[in-house]
């Protein structure tokens, strides 16, 4: 081991092959004495004699990883990073569509329908006093029954579809990632949710618009269904002949 201005004196250095251990430099060569890193003191490794090459490993280069994983709702692989951060939108970026407002309010229509759907009650009085139902058994199920169900059915189809199309407004502003529109298979207020949370994320101050709406309506069907509820138990109330004498 020598050096071009001066010999490197002899002593323990680090092993030039890699291992993680010291070996004995005697002022000219390498000899076959080692010893384990903290049995001696480091010191300054000395250089490589010319006319004994050891071969030293290269450093391992380090692993490229990707800046994200690819696709939506994968675990990331091996060696990969989760996904960075949403990069925030620009200030005034358009954040609520038409299609927003329709996921919100479709779920109410069967709602509001409901006043409208007054089933009738026909009791009467048998021979030995006591009151019986005598309508038909499907009297219940009556034309506006089928209404409300089949706009039930329909407002669900047209949410999905909606939620698709907000999906795709979202992407088109700038929104990394939003919150996925299959979630409406679910719910109409689980995508409301998730994509109000995630808009707020990325614009902040703003986004949580349409979970107040859709309070506001979940609790103004709430005073519709029970209204309804009072007026048709009224209904069936008035239709016993035993309790029109006692109104009487």
């Amino acid at each position: 081991m020598s050096n071009t201005n001066a010999p490197v004196p002899a002593g323990w250095y680090p092993d030039p092959s890699g291992a993680q251990q010291l070996r004995w430099w005697d002022g000219a060569q390498w000899t076959a004495h080692y010893a384990p890193l903290a049995g001696a003191a480091q010191q300054q490794v000395p250089v490589q004699p010319a006319q004994q090459q050891v071969p030293v490993q290269p450093a391992q280069q380090p692993v490229q990883q990707p800046a994200y994983t690819q696709g939506y709702g994968q675990q990331p692989a091996y060696g990969q990073t989760y996904a960075p951060a949403r990069p925030r939108l620009a200030d005034g970026a358009r954040i609520y569509n038409a299609y927003i407002w329709l996921v919100v309010a479709l779920p109410f229509l069967s709602v509001v329908l409901l006043p409208f759907y007054q089933p009738h009650f026909d009791f009467v009085t048998s021979s030995d006093g006591s009151v019986v139902y005598n309508g038909s058994p499907l009297a219940m199920f009556g034309p506006m029954y089928f209404v409300i169900v089949g706009v039930g059915f329909l407002t669900y189809a047209l949410s999905v579809v909606f939620a698709w199309l907000d999906y795709r407004e979202l992407e088109r502003v700038g929104v990394v990632r939003p919150f996925h529109w299959a979630w409406t298979f679910l719910s109409g207020l689980v995508y409301v949710i998730g994509r109000s949370v995630i808009v707020r994320r990325v614009a902040p101050g703003r986004g949580l618009v349409p979970i107040w709406v859709t309070i506001g309506l979940y609790v103004l069907s709430i005073v519709i269904s029970f209204a309804w509820g009072i007026s048709l138990v009224s209904s069936m109330m008035h239709s016993i002949p035993n309790m029109q004498n006692l109104g009487a």
